[in-house]
């Protein structure tokens, strides 16, 4: 639960640093901000994945960011870098937050509360 943690308040700060980067011209934020977003994303990752298959969660936490990154990259082309980098680390900031509030509640849908028989 702490590593969880760690990665939500890492994808808050990180987001805030890129939206920091754009806003005032600080390009110095740009690496802290890649490391603390990668962390962030590397962590929502492997929260995809069981807990029980620890080869498959180390997988997932590892391409889950280049995954991301490669979204990012193609976002590249449509507006200005700084610009679609603020953007992505308010989103990513967003949901990290969200999720931080949220705590550790259970997802509500029809499956939630069932188990596998």
């Amino acid at each position: 639960m702490r590593l969880l943690l760690v990665a939500r308040v890492a994808g808050v700060l990180g987001g805030l640093a890129w939206v920091v980067r754009h806003v005032a011209g600080v390009e110095e934020l740009r690496w802290p901000g890649l490391v603390l977003l990668g962390v962030a994303l590397a962590g929502a990752g492997a929260g995809l994945v069981s807990s029980s298959a620890a080869w498959l969660r180390l997988l997932v936490a590892l391409c889950f960011p280049v995954l991301v990154w490669s979204v990012v990259e193609v976002l590249h082309g449509s507006a200005e870098d700084s610009l679609v980098d603020a953007a992505a680390g308010a989103v990513i900031a967003l949901t990290c937050l969200v999720a931080m509030v949220r705590g550790g509640r259970r997802p509500a849908g029809s499956h939630a509360g069932s188990r596998a028989g």
